[in-house]
């Protein structure tokens, strides 16, 4: 176990809601963080008196719903009394009459139904006492095409975010979703062997303790999560563990890197929706970019703008003569979408995949290295 999993105190959570849905999310979402201890009650509890005591919580999530229980007096009675604990609510889409209301609650936060885990997350991370804000982000690195080498540049990636600064060393994890193989568990020569077949079933198990017990630390200054369980696949609950070791792995880290695979899974969009960044990584050849410039059209779609969308052409060839792709021709089948080139680095490459190392570990000063530092830079 980590350090922090044995000092940090406990934060006492109370939620209030009469959506059995909205609780039960809740409460698993609270529950797989082992620094948060919940409770649920009722909402007919704010009438009874001596039901209990919310002096004793140190955040409360109210669940107004379709806004109904905002006409009820003993609502804002309640508030007035105990207008010291900070309250966030959730509800549905509420009509402007009902949005007023919400305001004379003196609510920290406003979430809207459904909930997605990643953002409730986020909310109570920032308004509970001694949590403190979260500042999390996370890079997926996904590939066009099959032996693009995005695994290398995502655990590369992860290496230059995890560069200490004067006053502080950032806390990095790598994840690695291609179960099929654990691409990076082999790069890296860090395989694990734990078997996560007994937590397929039971995604709920997956909660701080779980991923500090499971994850592999790299002297390159991060944490990589990589298995070789094809099972993850086809398993009914495979895409709710995934998304979960996810939300747990990222929420008390500064970047967590995913590297995603060519190929369609269960939660490949959902993760590349959700992400602050994206890097579809490609080769130098009609198809692959072909692929690159298809993948990229659809993830703009999907999230609505091409911001923090980088194509990376990885493995790039200069020649003076032969009918090889040239960087123009690039230009024009990617016209203003912005591209950014690694130039093919065979020999340090090579090299650390061969002695289970990072490129950087091979030769510093590398082309490549430095290519992906600049990437870096973009994504930080």
């Amino acid at each position: 176990m980590t350090a922090h999993m044995n000092i940090a105190a406990s934060t006492k959570i109370l939620v209030l809601s009469d959506d059995a849905a909205a609780a039960s999310f809740m409460l698993d979402t609270f529950g797989s963080l082992s620094r948060y201890d919940v409770r649920h009650l009722a909402l007919k509890a704010l009438g009874e008196k001596g039901r209990f005591d919310p002096a004793q919580f140190d955040l409360i999530v109210l669940d107004v719903d379709n806004g109904t229980l905002l006409q009820q007096p003993e609502l804002f009675t309640f508030r007035t009394t105990f207008r010291d604990i900070p309250l966030v609510v959730v509800s549905e889409d509420l009509p402007d009459d009902m949005l007023r209301l919400l305001f004379r609650l003196n609510g920290k936060d406003w979430l809207k139904k459904p909930l997605e885990r990643r953002a409730l997350i986020d909310m109570i991370s920032t308004h509970a006492p001694g949590t403190g804000a979260s500042d999390s982000r996370v890079h997926a690195v996904v590939s066009a095409v099959g032996g693009a080498g995005a695994s290398v540049i995502a655990s590369s990636l992860a290496h230059v975010l995890a560069q200490p600064t004067k006053n502080y060393t950032p806390r990095i994890d790598l994840f690695d979703t291609d179960f099929c193989s654990g691409t990076l568990g082999y790069y890296l020569n860090l395989v694990n062997d734990y078997d996560l077949k007994p937590v397929i079933a039971n995604p709920s198990r997956v909660d701080l303790e779980f991923i500090d017990l499971v994850r592999k630390r790299h002297s390159g200054g991060f944490s990589l999560l990589s298995f070789k369980q094809p099972s993850v696949l086809l398993a009914p609950k495979g895409r709710e563990l995934v998304l979960r070791m996810l939300d747990v792995a990222a929420f008390e880290s500064d970047h967590t890197i995913i590297d995603v695979p060519y190929y369609d899974t269960p939660w490949k969009y959902e993760v590349l929706t959700s992400v602050n960044s994206v890097c579809i990584v490609t080769e130098m050849t009609v198809p692959a970019l072909s692929q690159a410039k298809d993948l990229f059209a659809n993830l703009v779609r999907l999230r609505g703008s091409a911001d923090q969308i980088f194509i990376v052409i990885n493995k790039y060839r200069a020649k003076l003569f032969g009918l090889g792709l040239r960087r123009q021709q690039t230009e024009k089948i990617f016209k203003e979408i912005p591209t950014h080139v690694i130039a093919d680095d065979w020999d340090t490459v090579s090299e650390a995949v061969n002695r289970g190392v990072l490129p950087f570990q091979v030769n510093s000063r590398a082309r490549f290295c430095g290519a992906v530092g600049k990437l870096g830079a973009l994504v930080r």
